[in-house]
């Protein structure tokens, strides 16, 4: 009898399927982060753009339509993974590294027995790779953007020594690389009998637009003969009939470029995006082609999550593992209408004729530009880097067919916010947060899984001097150096009538709410660009330095490790001090060619330094900190021409002196800047 019964176990399998989630309760997580995508530009909400598998899933899943990122790239992929505001986390900007009394997700979720991958968009600085904050494998970009067609040296395995897949010369696009390798890794948490967490962050369609022509040529056609101004009418339109806006929602005007250093030079800072048929129809075909690029580059994300999909449902794993999806910020408005071309800046060029078709290659560098980003928000106002609906609004859709209790396709208008990650992943896993790191700063999600409500909150977001407070319907927003703006989001949710002067009490209390969290959160110091506080910029004097002998001094007490101490001129004669990676660095331009010193160690933080640095007749250059020569060097020759860029504190406000990208702010405080010739 013993055989039979042995018999019998065997075939059990096979009659009787392991059921999903058999190998425990924890389910699997993925969490999916496109990069630059905006709230309307998925199907399931409102684009034109075809995306099946993000649709399928909603259409199976939970849609939020009130829900927040931090407004730019890092500082959301930080309070992603910590459960922690930016500014805590370590990332207020693009600059910096993930704070060391705070806790990632695979740190947490490792000894609650998880395996974690990630595949993707790091930038979250290369001197903290995600192998050093918990995943087990890696695969990826640490930085911010390259190209989506090489390889070599953009994209790394970690840890050292994995062996990577091979492609073929030509074969190489990020997108499906990164398809690739979620699917290796999911192979590889299936086999280890164990819940795993898997972080796939896309880099589209983020610039540089990159996309294969197959794909392009779907939607370049659509675009030439329909413009932004009927796209988003369209957009508007089909929002609507999913329910996800009021049916009575009117569309906003174009949204206007807010100023910025590069839309100053090209002529449309603080201008409404045109009118697409006002423009000649050869910059009608320049833009349409660039808008099909990026629409391009949500398809094939699109068909990538459909190829893991599949996989999960393949391998029995679908039902138990919980697919979340949003954006790190809203459509990106760089720099202007026409978008820039080469690297980001001011440069654009009109492509025509034959030269359209090399536009998304492995050649062309290009972004669509304010007039798409603003379909891209359809129909909320502004863009990335701004704290309106338009920078911050993100789509959300969460799938789990064993835990979602709401109906499929459900809608949820309660407001969520990224720092909310954490605490939901560890409502549904039963990890623990560990001791000794930063609380938490958001709620669980768990219970809109479930079809109940969150609790009442305050909701803060800060960018660049950029600010927001959404208090239930009420929600307080400005613009860098700007009032505030008063909005009732429930009667207005694009933001078009700004109650301010007529709600004085509510303005007064919710600011006052804002710089509490700022002060709490370590924003009023900390993003603080630093300044000169003992004399006025306009008390220094702008000395001519064409050809002359040169001795800058200050004192700096740092509280951030890169960033501009001082500078006057750009990117064809001038000089600056700056600090990289915490070393203090003396550059000096003249006729476009740069000569830079740098001190070998770092400068200590929040410790008051005598900064100089001395440039000789001769060319020989000194940096001094507190009296000590820290480094020398020799210009090729000094300073050939006056700089027309003045002088700028903590900041370089024009054209940049040194390897560094402007305006390249420093927090801390500078005073007793003195400049002077012989």
């Amino acid at each position: 009898m013993r055989p039979f019964f042995v018999f019998l176990l065997l075939l059990l399998p096979l009659v009787f399927p392991r059921p999903a989630g058999a190998r425990g309760e924890k389910p699997n997580i993925l969490l999916i982060l496109a990069d630059d995508l905006g709230w309307s530009d998925l199907g399931c909400y409102g684009s034109e753009i075809k995306t099946p598998n993000l649709d399928s899933l909603a259409k199976n899943g939970l849609r939020f339509t009130q829900f927040y990122n931090s407004a730019r790239c890092s500082p959301s992929r930080a309070a992603i993974l910590t459960g922690l505001h930016p500014h805590q986390a370590g990332f207020p900007n693009l600059s910096g590294v993930l704070a060391e009394n705070s806790a990632t997700l695979p740190e947490v979720l490792k000894p609650a027995g998880y395996q974690s991958y990630m595949v993707g968009k790091w930038h979250l600085s290369q001197k903290s790779k995600p192998t050093d904050r918990g995943f087990e494998e890696f695969y990826g970009m640490l930085g911010g953007y390259n190209s989506c067609w090489q390889e070599d040296p953009f994209y790394t395995r970690w840890p050292e020594g994995r062996t990577k897949r091979s492609y073929a010369p030509g074969q190489f696009y990020s997108t499906d690389v990164f398809g690739d390798y979620a699917l290796d890794f999911i192979g590889q948490g299936e086999k280890s009998n164990k819940p795993w967490f898997l972080y796939l962050a896309f880099n589209a369609p983020h610039f540089p637009l990159h996309a294969p022509e197959s794909e392009i040529a779907k939607y370049e056609k659509l675009y030439v003969e329909k413009g932004w101004d009927r796209i988003r009418e369209e957009r508007l339109v089909q929002q609507k009939q999913l329910g996800l806006v009021p049916s009575k929602l009117t569309l906003t005007p174009r949204s206007v470029v807010p100023a910025n250093r590069y839309n100053e030079q090209t002529g449309w800072a603080d201008k409404e995006n045109p009118a697409w048929e006002s423009l000649p129809q050869d910059r009608r075909r320049d833009l349409a082609r660039r808008m099909a690029i990026f629409a391009a580059m949500v398809d094939r994300m699109d068909q990538n999550i459909g190829r893991i999909v599949a996989e999960l449902k393949r391998t029995d794993q679908l039902d138990n593992t919980v697919i979340f999806f949003l954006s790190d910020n809203g459509g990106c408005a760089e720099w202007d209408p026409w978008g820039f071309d080469e690297s980001s800046g001011p440069k654009n060029t009109l492509h025509t004729g034959p030269d359209l078709t090399t536009v998304g290659g492995a050649k062309s560098y290009i972004s669509y530009g304010s007039g798409w980003a603003n379909v891209s928000n359809t129909p909320w106002r502004l863009y990335k880097h701004y704290n309106h609906e338009g920078g911050i609004r993100t789509p959300m859709i969460v799938h789990w067919p064993k835990g979602l209790t709401t109906k499929g396709g459900a809608l949820t208008t309660q407001p969520g916010y990224i720092t909310d990650f954490m605490p939901t992943v560890l409502a549904l896993t039963g990890a623990t947060y560990p001791n000794g790191k930063l609380p938490l700063e958001g709620v669980s999600l768990a219970p809109t899984l479930q079809g109940k409500s969150l609790p009442a909150r305050q909701i803060f977001i800060e960018h660049e001097g950029n600010k927001s407070v959404r208090d239930g319907d009420w929600k307080l927003v400005g613009l860098s150096g700007k009032p505030w703006e008063l909005y009732n989001l429930k009667s207005d949710p694009t933001e078009m009538q700004n109650l301010a002067s007529k709600e004085s009490t509510r303005v007064a209390a919710l600011a006052g709410a804002w710089d509490a969290w700022a002060a709490h959160c370590s924003v009023v110091e900390k993003n603080k660009p630093a300044k000169d506080t003992t004399t006025p910029l306009a008390a220094i004097p702008t000395p001519q330095i064409a050809l002359r002998a040169l001795t800058i001094q200050c004192e700096l007490v740092a509280d951030s490790r890169d960033g501009v101490v001082l500078a006057q001129g750009g990117q064809q004669n001038g000089y600056a001090l700056h600090l990289k990676d915490g070393k203090l660095v003396f550059s000096l331009r003249s006729a476009k060619q740069l000569t830079a010193i740098q001190a070998s160690d770092a400068l200590p933080v929040a410790v008051n330094c005598r900064l100089e640095a001395r440039l000789a007749s001769d060319g020989t250059m000194l940096l001094l900190i507190s009296g000590k020569v820290v480094a020398t060097g020799k210009a090729l020759a000094l300073i050939a021409a006056q700089p027309q860029d003045g002088l700028s504190i903590g900041r370089d406000d024009k054209t940049a002196v040194g390897d560094y990208t402007a305006p390249y702010p420093l927090r801390g405080t500078i005073t007793n800047v003195k400049v002077s010739t012989p």
